[in-house]
């Protein structure tokens, strides 16, 4: 049964399983990071370095911070809620955040800044001083709190006490100019007005005592004798009284209805305080509701009740198409349809009137009655002062006594009517009027916020190990080589099945040319025989085997004839089959050139069995036959399609126990591809001091996409001398540039043999030279063989 390939799997892992790609790429940064640990540390310790520099040298800054808390007054209630409180629900927060660093607020604090406290803006123009203030000022809201933290950050700690402390008074001096409401300008006016009033009322006072010290007479004003010019001047000045409270009352509401007009508040309480019958008239007139509109509408009610009971004693003697019937019917109809008409006209009336005429209506007609009560308290105030003269020089002295007390009198109520007023529109007012709170005043901190150790220590590490990581990342997108048996299998999905040691180059071709059957007891044979195991233990259904590799000269057919070799020693029918009939290389190893082999079997049309047994050639040693190449044909890839190849496999499989394929190079043809489908399986023969990495991984990619099963690794050329033959041979390559023929002994013996002679030593030393160069010291232990590697 045909096993899947490691990579296969982790590609449908890879569908599962989202993460595993990234998982994948962790592990392999994680080998890049250890390969180059020492660059890692030297990065690491730069940076601390660096960090503990800065630590060091850079300049102390210190902060002071206040804490505000900002309430609001509103119509109906005082909210001094620290949470939940509606400036956080309108987000106005952030409005106070950025008037603490605005341009009115510093200018401001800068006013009250004194010159020990101005460290900062030592050196600096004027016009500057603002720019550096706002940034050093910092302002934030606590979160779901009416609470603002401001903050300064300075080069000396008391300096940035002092800098705070001006910001949150020019702060709380621009909340208290700009953020009062209408009734709060309305309180300040009538306090203005009362305390003229109590003025004029003490002097009012004080004239009333030196009278009463003169007659000697405290109680004159009880008397009920009053002269009638007395009594006159007595009447004006309780009209003026009267008229005097009257204007104060319709200045208030002239105040109260301009702020709901701009607030977009609802106008209709106001329409009904007017108390004027003419204007409530007026209003009424307007929206339909007159006298002779609730007339008519009355008259049209009235006819509708009497013609549904017309219509509902007719309905008992006539049918519903009576012609008397019908016109009732119809009259009904135009009846209701009138007064529901009637009803959206007055709601449409009022919905206008609401939106642009009921507002400057209000105001017209109490700025009338403000202006009539006004004219009033002046007509009554003059004929007051004529009256009281009149009095005066008729009654003497006692009707100045009097006049006095009736003056305290008026001045007294007119204060308690001011004070009433001002308490009520205090707590009544309209706009809102924010309030600023210092909670938290701002105190010396010695210890400094910047630089701060441990923040300087996090950004040393992780700017260490991004830059470090980083380097790493770039290191190993630019080195095209495996650098360790893990990083290999890592990034082919493939397992390591064996590594073969660098051998001496063969001084003859054939049997005695082959280390596993020349010397089977050396180390090198032992690495074939594990390969032989590997694949008896993890593939012990694939009896039809290719070997390739991804570039000419990385060893392949080296390690395809002692692997032959081995199955042959333990008693197993093999048959070697060179199917590379470009550059046959295993026909050149075992000697076998000449006019009969592969070719000649697939270009006949004679049975494959007879054939098959001409051409099959003995190698010389027990339980092992080849069949070499053959002559070169100009079609390999289309014979090797072509349906004898697969006879011939079919053919040797009843015959032989296994079976293994010489094959070109990956890379260089297609005709690994074509075997590769017919096969068990196929082994990738690595040369990783010569391969580059990208090639290789093309090459695993380039077989899994065309379904073809990879069985696993052989690592080749393994040795601790320095490296011959770092680029290999170029043989393969676009149109084959390298010669064919038979009998050409020369080009076996210069090129096959010298790369037979290299096949095992070449990766070790490539990788301890790596050591040297990384002082990496140990590294990656194999998998199979008992050898360190880098």
């Amino acid at each position: 049964m045909e096993q899947p390939s490691v990579l296969q799997s982790v590609e449908r892992d890879v569908e599962d399983q989202p993460n595993a790609q990234l998982v994948h790429s962790v592990l392999r940064l994680v080998l890049a990071v250890r390969y180059r640990k020492n660059l890692v540390a030297a990065v690491m310790t730069a940076a601390v370095l660096l960090g503990g520099l800065y630590y060091a040298t850079a300049p102390r800054r210190y902060a002071a911070k206040s804490l505000l808390l900002i309430t609001q007054m509103r119509p109906d209630r005082f909210d001094t809620s620290i949470t939940n409180d509606e400036f956080v629900r309108q987000n106005t927060m952030p409005t106070f955040e950025n008037i603490v660093r605005s341009a009115a607020v510093i200018e401001g604090a800068l006013k009250s800044v004194s010159g020990a406290d101005r460290v900062d803006l030592a050196g600096l123009p004027s016009d500057a001083w603002l720019g550096r203030i706002k940034k050093n000022t910092a302002a934030k809201a606590i979160r779901s709190t009416n609470v603002m933290e401001v903050s300064y950050t300075s080069k000396n700690p008391q300096a940035a006490v002092g800098v705070v402390r001006a910001l949150v008074q020019s702060f709380i001096e621009f909340i208290d100019r700009n953020h009062r409401g209408t009734a709060g300008e309305l309180i300040r006016m009538l306090t203005k007005e009362r305390e003229a009033l109590n003025k004029n009322l003490a002097l009012k006072r004080g004239e009333l005592q030196q009278a009463r010290r003169q007659f000697a007479d405290m109680d004159v004003g009880e008397t009920d004798t009053l002269h009638p010019m007395v009594k006159r001047a007595v009447g004006f000045n309780d009209a003026l009284i009267e008229a005097q409270k009257k204007r104060v009352e319709f200045e208030a509401m002239l105040i109260s209805i301009h702020t709901a007009i701009a607030n977009g508040e609802d106008l209709s309480q106001y329409a009904i305080r007017v108390g004027d019958a003419v204007g409530r008239e007026m209003l009424l007139n307007s929206l339909g509701l007159g006298n002779r509109d609730s007339f008519t509408q009355a008259s049209m009610e009235k006819s509708l009740l009497d013609d549904r009971a017309e219509l509902a004693t007719v309905l008992q003697n006539l049918g519903p198409n009576h012609p008397e019937v019908v016109a009732l019917t119809e009259r009904v109809r135009m009846t209701e349809q009138f007064l529901a008409s009637a009803q959206q006209r007055i709601d449409q009336r009022l919905t206008e009137m609401k939106k642009g005429q009921l507002g400057p209506w209000l105001m017209g007609i109490v700025q009338r009655n403000r202006d009539e009560a006004l004219r009033e308290e002046e007509m009554l105030n003059a004929r007051f002062e004529r009256a009281r003269a009149e009095a005066t020089n008729l009654s003497g002295q006692l009707a100045h006594l009097e006049m006095l007390e009736r003056d305290v009198k008026r001045m007294d109520d007119m204060d308690t009517a001011l004070f009433n007023q001002i308490a009520n529109l205090d707590l009544r007012q309209n706009g809102q009027d924010v309030r600023v709170t210092v909670t938290e005043p701002p105190v010396i901190n010695p210890n400094p916020v910047s630089p701060r150790l441990g923040m300087v220590a996090v950004l040393t590490l992780l700017g260490g190990l991004g830059l470090s990581l980083g380097m790493v990342t770039l290191l190993d997108a630019l080195d095209d080589r495996f650098r360790s048996i893990e990083e290999m299998q890592s990034r082919l999905g493939l397992p390591l099945l064996t590594m073969v040691q660098r051998l001496e180059a063969p001084e003859s071709v054939g049997p005695r040319a082959l280390i596993a059957h020349a010397a089977p007891t050396s180390t090198a044979s032992e690495s074939f025989r594990t390969l032989r195991t590997a694949l008896s233990l993890t593939h012990a259904d694939a009896r039809q085997i290719v070997i390739t590799s991804a570039e000419p000269s990385d060893g392949k057919t080296t390690v395809l004839a002692n692997l032959a070799v081995c199955y042959a020693q333990g008693d197993k029918r093999t048959l070697l089959i060179d199917a590379d009939l470009r550059r046959p290389g295993l026909t050149n190893l075992m000697d076998m050139r000449g006019p009969h082999g592969l070719s000649e079997i697939l270009r006949s049309s004679e049975d494959i069995g007879e054939m098959a047994k001409f051409h099959v050639r003995s190698s010389g040693i027990a339980g092992l036959d080849i069949l070499p190449s053959g002559p070169r044909p100009p079609d390999p890839a289309e014979l090797l399609g072509g349906p004898r190849f697969s006879q011939l496999l079919a053919w040797a499989e009843t015959t032989y126990d296994q079976i293994l394929i010489d094959s070109p190079p990956t890379l260089a043809a297609t005709d690994t591809a074509i075997i590769g489908r017919l096969v068990d399986g196929v082994i990738l023969v690595v040369q990783p001091t010569k391969n580059r990495r990208r090639l290789v991984t093309r090459v695993v990619e380039r077989l899994n996409l065309m379904k073809i099963p990879l069985l696993g690794l052989v690592i080749n050329r393994i040795g601790s001398e320095e490296d011959r033959g770092y680029y290999g041979y170029h043989g393969y390559g676009y149109g084959y540039g390298y010669g064919y023929g038979y009998g050409d002994h020369a080009e076996y013996g210069q090129d096959e043999a010298a790369e037979t002679a290299e096949e095992i030593e070449k990766f070790a030393s490539i990788t301890e030279g790596r050591r040297r160069e990384q002082n990496d010291g140990k590294d990656t232990q194999a998998l199979l063989v008992p050898r360190r590697v880098a």
